[in-house]
């Protein structure tokens, strides 16, 4: 790792957002155009990569100190980083709500803004503790979230932050007791019987179109979540449960009132 670090290409939007978050905006040099769907303040910063493949060209121009990037499918980005020459931090990416806050650390620290770093994780536990819902396991909802309808179709188990946050929102996820982030058997999600059911689109044009034809293909019409007309639809920039960076709490925030609003958990929680 550099000595000091100026100057930054973060491509993976959590990392970015942490960067913001503790004032380091101004030696941001790129980013991802990934990035930009989650990060308003970098839009007009240039873009040098998608969420998988860089223009090392561009990259190269810039002279970042450090390249940033996130573990799990940038595994093998970061590895053809360092191939290139390039100084690379992978950052671990979250299996919790506490993994979250831990790469605020883990990132102010690597680029000189510990004290800043650690007033920000200050200020997340005392959110994380405001907004989290207390219930008993009996009272907690079942809840299937799926990522991506028809092109991806994926859904998080234990051991991803995904799953906590659901926890954290008063709710149990469907598959808590797989791991990691997966393709789901829709005949398990069938025989689970979820109380609500969470579609999350990358774009609002694929939201607007319905979820009733897929319910239909899928002969889910029989789910507790379907008959009572507890389906969520929206889109990763409107609830953005795959975005793991620190505007997290305001996730929980917006997952928990939801719950609240289906009366699914007490208000009073």
């Amino acid at each position: 790792m550099p000595e000091k670090i100026e100057r930054v290409v973060s491509l993976y939007p959590s990392i970015t957002e942490i960067l913001v978050s503790i004032g380091f905006l101004a030696n941001i040099v790129g980013v991802s155009s990934w990035c930009k769907l989650f990060v308003k303040e970098v839009r007009k910063i240039p873009s040098v990569a998608s969420a998988t493949a860089v223009n090392y060209e561009r990259l190269k121009s810039l002279n970042p100190d450090i390249v940033l990037v996130s573990t799990g499918f940038q595994q093998k980005l970061a590895a053809e980083l360092y191939q290139q020459g390039f100084n690379v931090y992978p950052v671990m990416l979250p299996k919790s709500l506490y993994g979250i806050i831990e790469n605020v650390m883990v990132v102010g620290s690597l680029i000189g803004r510990r004290e800043e770093a650690g007033k920000l994780v200050e200020e997340l536990l005392e959110e994380l503790k405001t907004y989290s819902v207390k219930v008993s396991c009996e009272e907690r909802p079942k809840v299937y979230v799926e990522f991506w309808p028809e092109s991806y179709s994926i859904t998080a188990g234990r051991l991803t932050f995904v799953d906590d946050l659901i926890y954290s929102a008063g709710g149990l996820n469907l598959f808590s007791k797989a791991a990691g982030f997966f393709k789901p058997d829709f005949n398990e999600v069938s025989r689970g019987n979820p109380d609500i059911m969470i579609f999350i689109f990358e774009r609002k044009a694929d939201a607007e179109m319905g979820i009733e034809p897929l319910i239909a293909r899928r002969g889910w019409s029989h789910i507790k979540a379907v008959k009572e007309g507890r389906i969520l639809v929206s889109t990763e920039k409107e609830l953005p449960l795959t975005h793991s960076g620190p505007s997290f709490t305001l996730t929980l925030k917006l997952l928990s009132e939801k719950f609240k609003e289906l009366k699914l958990i007490d208000r009073s929680n």
